[in-house]
């Protein structure tokens, strides 16, 4: 193989390798040359498709985030044009955050989707005729099963439904996990969860738990656990905590918020770049952005960026995907992605997303790996 310049990109020696070492080679680099890289020859494309190569790579990005190539996928619905799809890479250096559009979105990607999560390289999301789908956005395959209904009665103050995708490490298998919310007296919640298993192929029924009402359509994923920020109205917003679900033992836990100043708010959560992190929206136009330093630790809540927002723009904030100290911040403002700067206070809106004209984005931060959608 040659570059553009004609010289040779694998020299004779490289054959001469221990394999082992050739493996250490190839985890620490990107996707996209991983890719280039099954033209090599058999068994190259052999090495490079093989379940326990795409996990050791998989796990280096987790273990080396400054290596580690993330993308973010957005899909907005447009007045006056249905859905559009955005796809950006990020790359961070020395606390700079750089976001640059692809030139094209996935061809899998439904436009009809609904986003709700992602995991070692795969986005889940809603699909066509009641189905749900496994997307590696970068090497194009995807895996769709279907999705399922709830089977219990639906009381006079209806159903609310919320999703979480995963990976349970313990058994090797990716799971979705879906939440039948019903309301009951004075703000409280009947919860009932049902998981489908990728391994299995099959969904099945787990102890459901009681809440307040379950914030955001879609859980985080970080530590081997789903995590949803859960409120109770009934007695008030310093009730609010995150309820969590460790998807290997299937059992649920609770992480109290960080502190917070007075004032109505509420609280969106993300993961950066393997972190819980934790933005308590205010009234006002500010918000607080918190990331676990060490996770299950509570205390060890640190608060990395103070954001305060032009007057004419009180709308949610999500974070994405942050620089290591916070100097600069990816995240959703309302209906707009921004790359927010701390040490100058600056909004950049990314480009092609226009204020007023879009009704709704939804957005997925993924690593680029190779994992398939299939075990």
């Amino acid at each position: 193989m040659e570059t553009s310049e004609g010289t040779n990109l694998f020299p004779q020696e490289l054959s001469t390798l221990p394999q082992e070492l050739i493996i250490e080679i190839l985890v620490r680099l990107p996707v996209k040359l991983l890719l280039k890289f099954r033209c090599v020859s058999k068994s190259w494309l052999s090495l490079l498709s093989n379940t326990e190569f795409r996990k050791t790579h998989v796990n280096f990005s987790i273990k080396n985030p400054k290596m580690a190539d993330y993308t973010i996928v957005g899909v907005a619905s447009v007045s006056g044009l249905g859905k559009i799809c955005h796809v950006y890479t990020i790359q961070c250096e020395n606390s700079f955050i750089t976001v640059a559009k692809h030139g094209c979105p996935p061809k899998s990607l439904p436009l009809s989707a609904w986003l709700l999560g992602s995991c070692n390289g795969l986005v889940c999301l809603t699909s066509d005729s009641f189905t749900l789908m496994l997307l590696n956005p970068c090497t194009g395959n995807f895996n769709v099963f279907p999705d399922t209904m709830s089977q219990y009665k639906v009381g006079a103050g209806g159903c609310y439904v919320r999703y979480g995708f995963g990976y349970d490490a313990s058994i090797e298998d990716y799971k979705v996990v879906k939440i039948f919310s019903f309301p009951q007296s004075e703000g409280r919640h009947e919860n009932i969860v049902k998981v489908y298993s990728l391994k299995a192929n099959s969904w099945s029924t787990i102890q459901g738990f009681n809440s307040g009402r379950i914030n955001g359509m879609v859980g985080v994923f970080s530590n081997g656990a789903l995590h949803w920020d859960v409120c109770h109205p009934h007695i008030s917003c310093a009730s609010s905590a995150i309820i969590t679900l460790d998807l290997a033992a299937e059992k649920y836990g609770k992480i109290a918020l960080p502190s917070y100043e007075d004032g109505g708010i509420h609280w969106t959560l993300g993961v950066s770049r393997g972190r819980l992190v934790a933005c308590c929206n205010y009234e006002t136009n500010k918000a607080d952005i918190w990331v676990i330093k060490e996770y299950g630790v509570e205390k060890s809540w640190t608060k990395l960026v103070a954001i305060s927002l032009p007057v004419d723009r009180r709308v949610d904030i999500t974070p994405l995907y942050m620089a290591e100290n916070g100097d600069e911040v990816l995240l959703k403002l309302g209906t707009e992605l921004i790359l927010y700067n701390s040490r100058n206070a600056s909004f950049k809106r990314l480009a092609d997303y226009v204020s007023g004209d879009f009704l709704q984005v939804q957005v997925a931060t993924y690593l680029e790996s190779l994992t398939s959608p299939h075990i």
